[in-house]
């Protein structure tokens, strides 16, 4: 997995008792749908948390985002 880092565009669903489920995002100029999710946890670096998922799409391709909670940015973390 390469790290990247990059702030990008994700389309989530955010469930009535508070979960968070992305849908897809954007990456480059496609569109990423993620088949589903095999991890979710929570770090914290210096008092900024962020929530963390492992994504799966096309059955091969795992890619790892972040969000940031502070800010409501999302990080395609890795690829």
């Amino acid at each position: 997995m390469k790290i990247l880092n990059e702030p990008i565009k994700v389309m989530v669903i955010f469930n009535t008792d508070g979960k968070i489920e992305p849908v897809k995002f954007r990456l480059e100029d496609k569109v990423v749908k993620i088949e589903k999710i095999m991890k979710t946890y929570e770090e914290s670096i210096v008092g900024n948390t962020r929530i963390v998922f492992v994504c799966l799409h096309n059955g091969k391709d795992i890619f790892e985002l972040k969000y940031e909670v502070d800010s409501k940015i999302w990080y395609l973390f890795k690829k």
